[in-house]
């Protein structure tokens, strides 16, 4: 196998993918691997300006090769490159400690979605025990850092507003974009913050699954922190042709955001959705959003995946609803149902909360179907730390240059 490495000394991954004078390229055996020769790359980058003739030449350079290590990326590179099946790792670091790490992660045995055919996923951590949302025990002894990798939504839910700030305590919202070649610094600086964290996941700000990032972030930690409980929230929508790729990315719990079943009443809560590059509205664009999630969720379910439904409780529009939606997840594979109360704002800025007795009753009804969980902290984006005992995002996050996130 050849890998392709922007670099410019031999022994740092340290070059952007469309400035990088040329490639060194490995050759692998099992886990061991050699420079063979450096290949010389058209720079498709130049002064802001992007030359796609050049980028295309530049992929050119390494078609022969599995897999590019590069500091930097764009978004255009990157799609380009895995239409033809090479697979772009976007992180810096000393190779001699990086390929070692992905050679050993080639290794590990994959398993291949087979639909109907149940499957159990071994895991390094028992989910019940070192998971926050799956334990079973008393909460506030586990930890969990969220990465803020995801940049755009492929759906716009009524509730929905999605901001940049350090100060709101709900979904949606963070600081900024961590970049992917981020990651490990920051996990390492995370673990040194708070030792009890278990768990690494990806909830936005965006949808985790709206583009390539999350599922590039987790094949660089499952390399390198095979340990942690790799956990990722989505709407669903691009959940199924994703599965199989969060399953090799050592993804091991899965949170899926289902507000309805009914096409109907769907409509009532998502305004659009942008579905193989088109914006579509209305009770057809529901019914592919609802069957993709249910299929998305059967999928993961028979790859072993541990699947907890979140549900937005909506008084007035889907609190009468709560027991379909738990049945129909149910028999497509989730084992928990975690019912959030409304945060009145957007186009719901002017509906009420649900009271606590009409969350009970939504958690009774649901718990027919599944187990409820209770002690949802309305977390962000980037949050850090012991739920409801730890906070340490500012530490975490403050200080780092990130980016901002499309709202598209």
């Amino acid at each position: 196998m050849k890998l392709a490495i922007a670099t410019t000394d031999g022994l740092v991954v340290n070059q952007h993918f469309g400035h990088t004078p040329e490639f060194a390229i490995v050759e692998t055996e099992g886990t061991d691997w050699h420079f063979t020769e450096r290949r010389a790359n058209p720079i498709a980058c130049d002064g802001g300006q992007h030359d796609h003739s050049k980028f295309d030449e530049s992929i050119d350079v390494i078609a022969d090769c599995e897999a590019l290590f590069v500091s930097k990326i764009g978004d255009y590179g990157r799609g380009q490159l895995e239409r033809r099946n090479i697979a772009v790792m976007e992180i810096s670091g000393l190779i001699d400690e990086l390929l070692p790490k992905y050679l050993t992660y080639l290794q590990k045995p994959k398993r291949t979605y087979i639909p109907g055919a149940k499957q159990s996923a071994p895991r390094k951590r028992d989910l019940a025990k070192d998971h926050p949302c799956f334990a079973e025990g008393k909460p506030g002894t586990k930890g969990r850092v969220h990465l803020p990798v995801s940049q755009a939504c492929n759906i716009q839910c009524r509730f929905c507003i999605r901001s940049r700030n350090l100060d709101e305590n709900r979904p949606g919202v963070a600081a900024g974009i961590l970049a992917v070649e981020d990651v490990p610094a920051t996990i390492a600086k995370a673990l040194e913050l708070c030792p009890e964290i278990t768990v690494v996941g990806v909830a936005g700000p965006g949808d985790s699954l709206a583009g390539p990032h999350a599922l590039e972030a987790f094949r660089v930690l499952d390399a390198s922190h095979p340990e942690l409980i790799k956990c990722l929230s989505t709407n669903g929508l691009a959940l199924p042709e994703n599965v199989q790729a969060l399953y090799d990315s050592g993804v091991g719990a899965l949170t899926v955001t289902v507000n309805a079943v009914d096409p109907v009443i769907a409509d009532k809560i998502v305004s659009h959705i942008i579905y193989k590059g088109e914006l579509l509205r209305g009770p057809e664009a529901m019914r592919i959003l609802i069957a993709n999630q249910l299929a998305g969720i059967r999928a993961a379910s028979e790859l072993g995946i541990a699947v907890k439904i979140n549900t937005v409780l909506i008084p007035g529009v889907n609190d009468a609803h709560i027991e379909d939606i738990a049945k129909a997840v149910s028999e497509a594979g989730a084992s928990k149902h975690n019912i959030i109360a409304l945060i009145p704002q957007h186009e719901f800025a002017d509906t009420p909360e649900p009271t606590c007795e009409q969350l009970d009753l939504a958690r009774i009804q649901a718990g027919k179907y599944l187990t409820p969980f209770r002690h949802c902290q309305h977390c962000r984006a980037d949050a850090a730390g012991v739920p409801g005992v730890s906070d340490f995002a500012g530490e975490l996050y403050s200080g780092r240059s990130l980016e901002t996130f499309s709202h598209g």
